[in-house]
């Protein structure tokens, strides 16, 4: 099988599913390649080693990507946005004729704009695309500030059926998602509920040694430190977590990391100085994905926080996974199937989304649980993943999705 992978962001960018679909289908003896943009996601500017032209060829883990010209951008402004978007949506299209032929597409969404590539794409090399729908647009558009509802709401909801109806394929991760898009007129089997995967091999070649030289280096010395691992952005909602370090007690010796990169991360800055409280919470640079596995060793707990919304409900944050994988206790600040995943797996503790004084108290608990009760959790929590969401349990389902949109050669 061909398989040409379709996404706004790849490696390096810490968006790990579209490249590590890349390198399982490559493993599994498929022929792969990947079109996407240049890196700058999420701080919208360009990485290191990288010069923005109209496209790039390079090799990527043995598998060759063509990166085409976009405008970097991931600020708050609605046309850096849509240019961003946009540009890469033009230029895709023309990249792909770099790219030797497939046999079927997968397509990793957002943006929706990146549904519209994968439309022209399809057309002009005649082959299907499975369309792996991660955030409901434009639903968490509006939900993370970037769009207000308008004409441009109702132009994207148009958009957003279209693809739909262009996709031979269509994957989401929770039911809830698979409702959300039945209700806009998707037939049921057309689309299937996959979950995430993580590599669990990554935390346990993590050792102890790792973790301490983390504490050490950040100074966390014998703190109950409660870790953020992703982007910083609006949707996230984190200054609920900062005002919840306002209300912990003054001997607690709790301390919040937020280790990352977004949109929202000056304002937060400007929250923590506001509030004399950078003794309490803790802003660490962006780090390369092979190093997160560390931190969350060196962590006590690991911590999940989403805005409150009925589209937040039907979403499993990625990083839920590799918390699981890390064997810590999660502090699971969401409603609907994060939730439920938590409370299956008796993984840690469950509190309302958008709450500073349950959050606060959640600390203070797990805080004051024996380690060893802490060490339990964590234990069923990577017991739970190896069961579910283990890679070698997951990519054959993504693989046989694939595989049963590919034609016949010569047909």
């Amino acid at each position: 099988m061909r398989v040409l992978i379709l996404s706004h962001y790849y490696d390096p960018e810490p968006i790990p599913k579209p490249a590590g679909l890349a390198r399982e289908l490559r493993y599994r003896g498929h022929t792969v390649c990947a079109l996407t943009g240049y890196p700058n996601y999420p701080t919208g500017k360009l990485y290191p080693g990288f010069r923005l032209g109209v496209v790039r060829r390079q090799e990527v883990d043995g598998i060759p990507v063509v990166r085409t010209f976009e405008f970097p951008y991931h600020g708050k402004r609605v046309v850096g946005r849509l240019l961003n978007y946009v540009s890469f949506m033009i230029s895709a299209p023309l990249g792909s004729v770099l790219l030797p032929a497939c046999d079927v597409m997968y397509v990793w969404h957002p943006p929706l704009t990146v549904g519209l590539a994968a439309w022209v794409i399809a057309r002009l090399r005649r082959v299907p695309f499975v369309y792996d729908v991660q955030d409901i647009w434009p639903e968490s558009a509006v939900l993370s500030g970037l769009l207000k509802d308008g004409w441009l709401v109702r132009l994207l909801s148009q958009l957003e059926r279209f693809v739909y109806r262009q996709a031979g394929h269509i994957i989401v991760v929770t039911d809830g998602a698979r409702d959300n898009l039945i209700k806009k007129g998707v037939a049921p089997e057309k689309i299937s509920v996959l979950p995430h995967w993580v590599d669990d091999n990554l935390f346990l070649q993590t050792d102890e040694g790792a973790g301490r030289q983390v504490r050490e280096r950040y100074g966390w010395g014998e703190r109950f430190v409660v870790l953020f691992a992703g982007n910083l952005g609006l949707v996230q909602g984190l200054e609920t977590v900062i005002a919840a370090a306002a209300r912990l007690p003054s001997d607690s010796g709790g301390l919040i990391a937020l280790v990352g990169d977004g949109s929202d991360k000056s304002r937060l800055q400007q929250l923590v100085s506001a509030q004399g409280l950078r003794h309490r919470v803790q802003f660490i640079e962006r780090q390369p994905q092979e190093k997160i596995p560390a931190f969350m060793a060196a962590a006590d707990t690991l911590l999940v926080h989403l805005k409150r919304s009925e589209l937040s409900r039907d979403v499993i944050p990625t990083k839920t996974l590799a918390y699981l994988a890390a064997g810590r206790p999660i502090l699971m600040a969401m409603d609907g199937a994060a939730a439920r995943l938590i409370r299956e797996a008796g993984a840690g503790l469950v509190i309302p989304p958008e709450d500073p004084v349950e959050m606060a108290g959640a600390i203070r608990a797990l805080g004051e649980l024996p380690p060893v009760a802490r060490a339990v959790m964590g234990q069923r929590g990577r017991d739970y993943l190896v069961a579910h969401f283990a890679k070698q349990k997951v990519i054959p389902q993504y693989e046989a999705a694939l595989r049963r949109l590919v034609r016949p050669r010569g047909c």
